[in-house]
């Protein structure tokens, strides 16, 4: 029985379907045939200056152009998004006609087959040289859903068009609104802070690194304080809960949960972010704005991030490629390795200099002058430099940290321009910290990783007197 029922649904479906044909297609006037790739305007997108469009929800969007800049001027006073703007006036002036069903030759056509006496979606626009509008009606998809009817409001001619065209037409107000929630140019950066109940976090521009500057002084992790940038230059609005930000307290903008400001020398843009909405986002505007939106909760996850989480995680800066000196002091000795290019002074034209540059040597200057094999100088440069933090004390004192407990101060010179770096790292019963310079606080590290660390040193040091022997045998 079940099969029958399905062999008869099919069986109706094709009736059905044969039945329009036959009704609607097979009695109209012979239609007249488009041209292959005829467009239906002559225009170029840049030609548009104003638009009208009604979606399928019912809304209706009214656009002007001034420039490059597109402007919703109809329901609101808004900037618009660009691109979504400029994507329906380039997909009209790309329009292209698939086939003419109706010419209207015999009297009125009707429209209703076609879906055109309540179009889906009505698009208006006029030309940069001309004021007098046009305005395109979109009706029904055809039974095999690839095209859809289509007219102008002033012609009789029904027309197939791309289907796939409704959704580069049928959008609100609220999609064709610019939803970016804070406008700034972020190469102009040079400050950042985060205020949230009764903590500040404040970020300043340090050359091409960012720094924080309060809870404390200390280096900022680049990735994580660039990606909260992001967030904010990318962040889009979820929705648009008020135009008027005459009452904030509804939405807990009163007294904003978090406020976050950047700042390019004397300007500022700040977003304030209030309470959470039943669906999960977060309600904010943008204080220079008169208008509530919602947020993505990514963002307020970011925000209440501790200003640890914002610390550099990498002790050093160097790496085993471009540093040029290292010293480590343990206790009341000292190793100090310099990277050296012995025949750099015997190159006379460019292949020489090159080889001179391969033949760049490590060498010991302390205590007892002596060549580092490069294997074991390498590997004691990467395992040092590897060195990262697990998390951070903000206070030293109270960790039990002194003089006392000090394991090694590491010193490092890399770069063209010779930058200077020092870490201090103690021993405090079963951890292990570290400081870079003289920054606040201190970060917890792995144990093992030093230990492997300082391995790597013995090693370098013991490579260097097996090669001593050898030489002195040579020399006997």
């Amino acid at each position: 029985m079940r099969g029958l029922r399905s062999t008869l649904v099919l069986l109706a479906l094709a009736i059905g379907l044969g039945a329009y044909v036959y009704f609607v297609e097979r009695h109209r006037p012979p239609a007249s045939e488009a041209e292959p790739d005829e467009k239906l305007f002559t225009f170029e997108a840049d030609d548009v200056a104003t638009l009208e469009v009604r979606s399928e929800e019912g809304t209706v969007t009214a656009l002007e152009r001034t420039g490059d800049a597109w402007r919703i001027v109809a329901p609101i006073d808004a900037p618009a998004d660009d691109a979504n703007a400029s994507s329906i006036a380039s997909a009209l002036a790309a329009l292209e006609v698939r086939r003419v069903v109706e010419e209207g030759e015999e009297g009125p056509v009707d429209l209703e087959p076609f879906g055109l006496d309540e179009p889906l979606l009505d698009v208006g626009f006029s030309l940069a040289d001309s004021d007098a509008p046009q305005r395109l009606l979109l009706g029904d998809q055809t039974p095999t859903g690839a095209d859809r009817y289509a007219k102008l409001d002033d012609s009789d001619r029904v027309l197939l068009v791309a289907g796939y065209l409704d959704t580069t037409f049928d959008k609100t107000t609220f999609d064709l609104r610019d939803k970016a929630i804070l406008e700034f140019d972020r190469d102009d950066l040079d400050g950042l802070e985060i205020i949230g109940g009764d903590r500040a976090i404040r970020f300043v521009k340090d050359g091409d690194d960012w720094r924080l500057a309060e809870p404390w002084t200390a280096g900022a992790d680049f990735g994580v304080v660039e990606g909260l940038i992001g967030s904010l230059g990318g962040g889009r609005m979820r929705s648009v809960e008020s135009e008027d930000t005459g009452d904030l307290e509804p939405f807990g903008l009163g007294d904003p949960a978090f406020s976050v400001a950047v700042s390019a020398g004397s300007s500022t843009a700040t977003l304030h972010v209030g309470g959470e909405t039943p669906d999960g986002d977060y309600f904010a505007r943008d204080a220079a704005r008169p208008i509530v939106f919602t947020v993505d909760a990514s963002l307020v996850t970011s925000l209440e991030r501790d200003a640890s989480e914002y610390r550099r995680k990498a002790m050093f800066a160097f790496r085993s490629y471009n540093a040029t000196r290292l010293e480590v002091e343990r206790g009341a000795g000292a190793a100090v390795f310099e990277k050296t290019a012995a025949a750099a002074d015997e190159a006379t034209d460019e292949s020489d200099e090159e080889d001179a540059e391969a033949e760049d040597v490590w060498r010991r200057v302390e205590p007892d002058p002596a060549d580092v094999p490069r294997t074991e100088m390498d590997d004691l440069l990467t395992k040092v430099s590897n060195l990262r933090a697990e998390s951070f004390v903000e206070s030293r004192p109270d960790t039990g940290l002194g003089p006392e407990q000090v394991a090694a101060t590491i010193r490092a010179r890399f770069g063209d321009d010779g930058a200077e770096e020092r870490v201090t790292v103690w021993r405090a019963g079963d951890d292990t910290f570290a400081v870079r310079g003289d920054e606040a606080g201190a970060a917890r590290i792995d144990g093992q990783a030093f230990d492997d660390a300082l391995d790597a040193l013995d090693a370098a040091v013991a490579a260097e007197a097996v090669q001593d022997e050898d030489e002195d045998e040579d020399e006997d």
